[in-house]
């Protein structure tokens, strides 16, 4: 499940950096080929990304694996801030909060009355990489091939599907699809397909870019009794 926040976090979000000095792209512009479409609705994605330095959103997330009994859905709230902060409050089935502040991720599961803090250590460089507006899409080109269509009807959002072009890589993931939202030119939908048949898929709405955060959304303060334990990502835990 980490693995899925991670995934979620790198297309979702990005610094706050400095906007673009040249014109904004717009991929709806005439007389673009599909191959230049493509850059510049993923140019447009990230000069928007370089503008947030916060977001909140409802989600749902769907799940679908050999292991659950049938196709499960979790909803709650997402919260993001530039440039490491992160929080995840499932509120059903289950309710888990996961926090990640600076260099440690907590996941809460409050009915087991448990915690995991994972300390990020030598992994903290490349998660910040990967949820950078900057870096994140084209660290994703470096290792898939994109394909989007053009041709929907005005208005829905751009679907964006990436298959691996590295053997190592598609041994683990078979695709992933984004759906870009055409008005913010954010995901508001990632769906996840792994090479051994899971689906995650995420979809975000209610969103609010660049709002006012209320002080203290990253502390998680854990009731008494409950029983904390420390990872290490990497060391084949979580």
């Amino acid at each position: 499940m980490r693995n899925v926040f991670l995934a979620a976090i790198l297309v979702l979000c990005g610094p706050s950096l400095a906007a673009f000095a040249a014109t904004v792209p717009d991929p709806s512009a005439p007389g673009l080929s599909d191959g230049e479409r493509l850059e510049v609705l993923l140019e447009r994605v990230r000069y928007e990304q370089e503008k947030m330095h916060s977001l909140s959103a409802r989600f749902v997330m769907h799940q679908e694996s050999e292991l659950l009994l049938e196709p499960q859905e979790s909803s709650g709230d997402f919260v993001y801030l530039a440039p490491d902060r992160v929080r995840w409050d499932y509120e059903t089935p289950n309710p888990i909060t996961v926090v990640i502040k600076g260099g440690e991720m907590t996941t809460w599961y409050h009915d087991l009355e448990k915690a995991e803090v994972a300390k990020v250590g030598r992994y903290s460089d490349r998660i910040l990489k990967y949820m950078s507006a900057s870096s994140s899409l084209g660290d994703l080109l470096e290792y898939f091939d994109a394909r989007v269509s053009f041709k929907g009807p005005a208005g829905d959002p751009y679907r964006i599907e990436l298959t691996p072009h590295y053997e190592r890589v598609a041994k683990r993931l078979k695709k992933m699809v984004l759906w870009i939202d055409p008005q913010r030119y954010l995901p508001q939908r990632v769906r996840i397909e792994a090479a051994d048949g899971d689906v995650s898929e995420f979809s975000f709405d209610h969103m609010q870019i660049n709002a006012d955060l209320a002080a203290g959304t990253f502390d998680l303060d854990l009731p008494a009794g409950v029983q904390v334990e420390t990872v290490e990502l990497g060391s084949g835990q979580g």
